[in-house]
């Protein structure tokens, strides 16, 4: 890890800190600066401002759960298998990460960080949709879809992940709701 590198990572790690301790409205470049025990400069120096550093947090954070869903995918034999393995590691990781977060406090910034992050993690999730999406079809196991549909459903897909995401951590169902509807959208394939 290059110097910079490490820095920008100290940065990110004290402002999950003080995010959670203060929420995402309270919380400024100087509360940031002191947790990481670095001056307001030097944060500024590496981000332009707070919506910057959330949207880098959000973003390391999604990179991470799909990673650990690419990797999840890796051990399953069918399409199927790997389409359940993926949405069931991003539901329960998108959870324990968003868990610390006071959501009913900090509602309103976190609409707006979302808002900022939903093309890119829609984007990253069709990425890795459509490969499993056409293995499914080459193998005859998804038949409701054919090749010109592969696109719009890796689409249709993401967005239902994005939905469901929201409301399943706002209303905090317990995880057999997430299984239910994982088969559901794999059976409807």
């Amino acid at each position: 890890m290059t110097k910079d590198e490490r820095a920008r990572a100290e940065i990110l790690q004290a402002a999950e800190t003080v995010f959670q301790r203060w929420g995402l409205t309270k919380t400024t470049m100087e509360d940031i600066a002191r947790q990481a025990g670095k001056g307001k400069s030097t944060l500024y120096y590496y981000f332009k401002s707070k919506d910057a550093v959330l949207d880098a947090m959000a973003e390391d954070q999604i990179d991470r759960i799909l990673a650990l869903a690419q990797a999840g995918m890796a051990a399953q034999e069918t399409a199927r298998d790997r389409f359940f393995a993926y949405i069931a590691t991003i539901f329960r990781e998108l959870r324990r990460v968003m868990e610390p977060l006071n959501v009913q406090r900090d509602m309103g910034a976190v609409r707006a960080l979302v808002g900022r992050l939903v093309e890119m993690f829609d984007a990253k999730n069709k990425k890795a949709l459509e490969p499993i999406l056409r293995a499914g079809l080459e193998r005859g196991e998804f038949r409701s879809i054919g090749p010109k549909d592969v696109k719009a459903t890796a689409h249709a897909i993401a967005v239902v992940i994005r939905g469901l995401t929201f409301d399943l951590f706002i209303d905090n169902r317990d995880e057999r709701v997430i299984d239910l509807i994982i088969r559901m959208l794999s059976d409807g394939l």
